[in-house]
């Protein structure tokens, strides 16, 4: 038989069989069969082979395009992946396994109710407490799926697989594996806004959307134990609005900006580790500070930073890396009012000290200078009453804040208190005032001016007093503050006429009471007519509700000599603290006013130059009509004060108590806040 009629018989049985059954290794295929595969026999034996469907993974079998569902139904392949034959079904459209496997369950995750579970640390491994709970809706019961891992890996990672049974929505716990390599969290103990948590993204087989959330691991580095002495925490440093936090200290008090804590309770197993403390940022500073741990008891000092803002005080919570629930605690940082300068005019000749710039070197000391040089009263101190930079004295010499008699040519020398002695003001001349009360020309500005006991400071056709006290006026309806405690009858009535603007008729200055007598501090309703209580101090009046002391409705006494009240005021422009009328007199003009602060400028004015007039701590307890001025001891939340303003004791009658001096600490301290009140509305 040729080649080419073979060729033929063999083309012709492989048409035929086309349309026939088909058998291998056999030429009688089963009846029942379209394909008959067959082994191999040689002779007697039958050689073992089997047959070899498409082998491929469950992603290649994903590829095959199954959307014709007609040929595609009861399409075998072997899943590799599974380790099973599966096959199409055109009922459930979806793979099949016959190893009796479900099919592959139709859900969608709840990606806001994604909650991680457990504490995550570098170096430790997850256990069955490290967790994620997942709520799934589910559609289609079968297996499913789910894991999330980490971008970029840290060692650890979430899987779960199973079965659903049901459909509807079921929260599942997908457990936690491996162990983090790396914290995550930042240096800032409180805020985590320096933190760097491992995003994951959580993925499934369910069909439905990803989802995405973030576990922070914290540092497992050894951590110290101690607790705080709260009690002993001191804020150091003077803090003003405005400028910013240093580790420089502050030439005044010799302090940088820190706070000093104490930590006790310290173990040896704790001593090397770092202790590490800082507080959270209020109005714009905050603290921190670290140490080694050395010994059972150690201080460590937090270091300042930020540009405070506001005059509140500012509450800091300190807290630590300590492994003690105890180690935390709070600290206020007191705010300061920023120095001012006082220029004061008054006797120095006579020594019952009308000067606020003498120097009282007596023991003990008892007089202006003093109430307002002691730092427990006006100062930076922690407990003082006004917290404040602080009046300074050039040294501890009686005359040290006088500046000489020919002032013109006198040299700044950035003083707190600069003191005139008459003379000086008669010899100075109003360019000179002007440029110490603005500032210019070299020198500090001038915050607060006061005129005491006995000054003539502008006397009756006096053209050059005339010019000083127009600069005074200037200065006192820029911004400045004045008080004045003058019994000069020519000087108060000019001065007043002058800042009133020559009012119709014209303000008169009249002699009133004698030494000892006393007055009320408000509207006395015994002896004034219910018609001049619109003109008086309200209840709430900043200065005889001031800081030191309440003084509504107490009385103030006459120092020596007399009282002079003043005629004539624009009573809707003023605030009257007391009439002309005194305890038990009902003759004297009812809207006669001895003490007055204006409405609209920072202004107060006191009829009686002795005001403030002092000598020794006995003349508390003494019937006198002289001294109204008394410093005492008084404790305030276990602080001693050793120069407090109070009552003078049996002043001009036994029993009576005159409060002269707090009503002088609370004006001094509404000037010190007026003053700074106008700083920063002038923005200097």
């Amino acid at each position: 038989m040729n080649k080419r009629f073979f060729l033929l018989i063999l083309i012709s049985l492989s048409v035929s069989s086309l349309f026939a059954q088909v058998g291998v290794n056999t030429e009688n295929p089963n009846v029942l069969t379209e394909l008959d595969v067959r082994n191999i026999v040689n002779g007697s034996d039958t050689i073992p082979k089997g047959i070899m469907i498409p082998r491929m993974t469950e992603v290649q079998r994903n590829e095959i395009d199954v959307s014709n569902v007609t040929t595609a139904n009861s399409l075998m392949i072997y899943n590799i992946d599974e380790d099973c034959y599966n096959y199409y079904s055109k009922s459930n459209l979806e793979w099949q396994s016959l190893c009796g496997k479900m099919g592959k369950a139709h859900f969608d995750m709840d990606c806001d109710l994604v909650t991680v579970v457990g504490q995550y640390g570098d170096k430790v491994a997850l256990n069955a407490s490290n967790y994620l709970k997942v709520t799934v809706n589910v559609t289609r019961i079968g297996s499913y799926s789910i894991s999330a891992v980490s971008t970029p890996d840290n060692g650890y990672f979430f899987e779960a697989s199973g079965t659903f049974f049901t459909t509807g929505k079921i929260t599942l716990t997908i457990q936690g594996t491996g162990e983090p390599v790396n914290h995550t969290q930042g240096a800032n103990l409180i805020d985590p806004s320096d933190d760097t948590p491992n995003l994951f993204m959580l993925t499934s087989n369910g069909g439905g959307s990803d989802c995405s959330f973030k576990v922070n691991v914290r540092s497992t580095a050894a951590r110290p134990k101690f607790t705080m002495d709260c009690a002993a925490t001191v804020v150091e440093g003077m803090y003003f609005e405005d400028q910013a936090l240093s580790s420089t200290p502050n030439p005044y008090n010799g302090q940088s900006h820190r706070i000093k804590v104490t930590l006790k309770n310290i173990p040896s197993t704790s001593y090397g580790a770092v202790a590490v403390l800082e507080t959270n940022t209020v109005d714009g500073i905050s603290f921190k500070g670290e140490a080694v741990l050395i010994s059972s008891t150690q201080e460590v000092y937090l270091t300042g930073t930020g540009v405070p803002r506001g005059l509140t005080d500012k509450i800091m919570t300190i807290i630590s890396n300590s492994e003690s629930s105890t180690a935390s605690c709070t600290a206020t940082v007191r705010m300061l009012i920023p120095r001012k300068r006082l220029m004061t005019l008054g006797n120095t000749t006579v020594p019952y000290y009308y000067n606020a710039g003498l120097v009282d070197t007596r023991n003990p000391p008892n007089n202006l200078n003093t109430l307002l040089t002691d730092k427990n009263n006006f100062g930076y101190n922690q407990w003082s009453i006004l917290r404040f930079q602080g009046f300074n004295n050039v040294s501890t010499s009686l005359l040290s804040n006088f500046i000489p008699t020919s002032p013109n040519s006198w040299v700044d020398d950035d003083r707190d208190i600069v003191a005139l002695q008459t003379s000086t003001w008669q010899n100075m001349s109003a360019e000179k005032l002007e440029s110490f009360l603005k500032g210019t020309n070299g020198v500090s500005k001038v915050d607060i001016f006061m005129i005491g006991y006995n000054t003539d400071f502008y006397r009756n056709a006096n053209a050059a007093d005339a010019a000083k006290c127009a600069k005074l006026v200037d200065f006192v309806k820029s911004g400045g503050i004045l008080m004045i405690c003058s019994e000069e009858t020519a000087s108060n009535a000019n001065f007043l006429n002058l800042l009133f603007n020559n009012p119709n008729p014209a303000i008169t200055s009249v002699i009133g009471a004698g030494a000892g007598s006393n007055y009320t501090l408000g509207f006395n309703n015994s002896n004034m007519p219910a018609d001049m209580k619109p003109y008086y101090c309200k209840d709430d009046d900043p200065i005889l509700r001031g800081p030191f002391d309440d003084i509504v409705g107490r009385n103030w006494g006459e120092d020596a000599s007399n009282t002079y009240f003043v005629n004539n005021l624009p009573l809707d422009e003023v605030v009257i603290y007391s009439g002309a009328r005194e305890i038990g007199n009902t003759l004297r003009p009812a809207n006669g006013v001895t003490i007055f602060r204006h409405r609209e400028y920072p202004f107060v004015f006191i009829g009686d130059g002795g005001f403030n007039s002092s000598e020794a701590r006995s003349y508390a307890n003494v019937n006198s009509g002289v001294c109204p001025f008394v410093l005492t001891n008084k404790t305030i939340n276990g602080k001693t004060y050793t120069n407090y303003p109070t009552f003078r004791l049996n002043f001009g009658g036994s029993g009576n108590r005159v409060y002269n001096t707090i009503f002088t600490a609370n004006a001094f301290a509404w000037c010190i806040m007026k003053a700074e009140e106008l700083r920063k509305l002038n923005n200097q």
